[in-house]
């Protein structure tokens, strides 16, 4: 986007300027503060300030810190998601297409698109409720699923592109030999996800569990998990390159779709669907999916 293009926007009666929404962008693409103000240019310092003068002004935490790295909270994401809509809509939207959807299947998206070579593609990472406002709204193009469940209750018929399954996510130095293990552990949900194949599959093996957490992303209950070792969740296979200690214990009982919708039934999303859901199977696999 050109420079003269770049907005500010006007958030509880204080204006931030774009520098603001480019550090949350580089924070969340790099999952890391210091990797953030190498690709913007600027210290670390400067950036760390910047973060923390926002958040002074807002009252909110935008950005928290773990073992794993630095990533948005979800307020944060949707102060990110929101700046996006409104920045693309100065952009010339025909060459364009934008994706809305969950973590999984838009990051699953991104990689298609490299293979397919589509340049002109930018993706939305948010929760279901405001990924369907966008839609409705008429902003976006491919509307993507973590979850078969969340097409199907809305009557919708979208396009298979890949299968994913879950993994248990454990601390340092344990290990899980059998279903009984999980036997009394506590968990961390995150809505709207696939993970109620998780907890259908626990109970149709009579294994008593609580859910004492629910949270709208994998990085905020990925990031609980970690620093409480009493506490645990799933991923997603798809996710388990980044994590050392995982159990695929109910893996083959949580195997479920990732699929996407051609919302405006344009022809290049639907090539580029098609494609994904077809040529571009054995390179489904190299991003821990499984071929459909």
């Amino acid at each position: 986007m050109n420079q003269d293009k770049k907005l500010s926007l006007t958030i509880n009666d204080t204006l931030f300027d774009y520098k603001l929404f480019d550090t949350l962008n580089a924070i969340d693409s790099n999952n890391s503060q210091r990797g953030a103000a190498k690709e913007l240019g600027i210290s670390h310092t400067v950036l760390n300030r910047r973060i923390l003068n926002a958040e002074d002004k807002l009252e909110k935490k935008l950005v928290v810190v773990s073992p794993r790295g630095s990533f948005l909270t979800d307020y944060a994401k949707e102060l990110l998601n929101q700046y996006e809509v409104y920045e693309h809509r100065l952009e010339d939207m025909d060459n364009s297409i934008t994706v809305v959807g969950g973590s999984i299947s838009c990051e699953f998206i991104r990689q298609l698109s490299l293979a397919y070579n589509l340049g002109n593609i930018h993706i939305i990472e948010t929760d279901l409720n405001t990924a369907f406002d966008l839609t409705n709204r008429g902003l976006i193009d491919i509307l993507a699923f973590d979850d078969p469940v969340q097409a199907y209750v809305k009557n919708l018929d979208p396009i298979p592109l890949g299968r994913d399954s879950l993994l248990l996510l454990l601390h340092d130095d344990e290990s899980i030999s059998s279903l009984r293990d999980l036997n009394g552990l506590q968990f961390v949900e995150v809505e709207n996800s696939a993970q109620r194949l998780a907890w259908t599959t626990l109970a149709n093996y009579d294994i008593d569990f609580d859910i004492v957490r629910v949270v709208k992303s994998f990085h905020e209950a990925i990031r609980i998990v970690e620093n409480n070792e009493n506490l645990y969740t799933f991923i997603n296979k798809s996710m388990s390159y980044r994590y050392q200690h995982t159990s695929n214990i109910i893996s083959k009982d949580t195997q479920h779709i990732i699929s996407a919708l051609n919302v405006k039934n344009d022809s290049n999303v639907e090539n580029f669907l098609n494609f994904a859901s077809h040529q571009a199977q054995k390179t489904t696999v190299k991003f821990g999916f499984e071929q459909l």
